[in-house]
């Protein structure tokens, strides 16, 4: 796990609040503390600043957008994809974070829209549920055809996939999974209604996730980054409580 961050910081005072001042004869950027008043090379410490990386991750989690996250810690974007880039390239596998399969697991499947760039770039969240650990046990990003669906299918741990399992009357649900084990049902028979408060989860703590909002995607690898680290945490949270009770 990463929870540190390279910010610059003034080689005089330490202190982290500076502004660019031109560059060296080597190309280097100088900054001027706003501070001590002094001109220099920053510097990086990473040592006195884990706690802020920390922070920051918690506050991404909690619905701050990445633009929020640089105004509300001072820090710059290339050290903020820095920050993330490296963390989400450190995670463990998503199947390590699933739960063990018991007998006797139901799957909910659903489909969640959203876009990056502008609304009529879609982009659909597939996940499936296990409704015991309520963790997600698998997920993709992409449109909403067979083909995607199928993408799951094959993130899904086969244990998981013999199960009982429901979902909402996409035509993809009915022509790739079978009838003995799998029911489509509509959204007043409360099958899909663990489902359903997932997806209400991700928009509450997710901004790029909320209807109407300006906090979107703007790039796919941002947006894959970004799911990929809420669902890793969220995973985590829920083994946590389990493992509690």
């Amino acid at each position: 796990m990463i929870y540190s961050v390279k910010l610059a910081v003034c080689s005089h005072c330490s202190s982290t609040d500076l502004v660019k001042n031109g560059k060296t004869s080597y190309g280097s950027q100088r900054c001027l503390c706003k501070k001590c008043k002094k001109s220099r090379v920053a510097g990086f410490d990473s040592s006195v600043l884990d706690w802020r990386a920390l922070l920051i991750l918690r506050g991404f989690r909690e619905r701050l957008s990445l633009r929020g996250l640089m105004r509300m810690f001072g820090i710059s974007w290339k050290s903020l994809y820095e920050l993330f880039n490296g963390h989400v390239k450190s995670l463990s596998r998503h199947r390590e974070t699933v739960l063990q399969f018991q007998s006797g697991d139901v799957l909910e499947f659903d489909e969640l829209c959203s876009f990056v760039g502008r609304k009529n770039q879609k982009r659909w969240v597939w996940t499936a549920l296990s409704r015991r650990t309520r963790q997600i046990v698998g997920w993709v990003v992409g449109d909403r055809s067979n083909e995607t669906f199928k993408r799951l299918l094959r993130k899904v741990p086969l244990d998981y996939l013999r199960t009982r399992s429901y979902s909402d009357k996409w035509k993809s649900y009915r022509i790739l999974l079978t009838k003995k084990n799998h029911k489509m049902t509509g959204k007043g028979e409360g099958e899909t209604s663990h489902m359903e408060r997932w997806n209400c989860t991700l928009r509450q703590r997710m901004s790029r996730f909320v209807r109407k909002s300006l906090a979107f995607s703007k790039r796919d690898r941002y947006h894959q980054m970004a799911l990929k680290l809420f669902i890793w945490f969220y995973n985590k949270e829920r083994e946590e409580i389990l493992h509690q009770h």
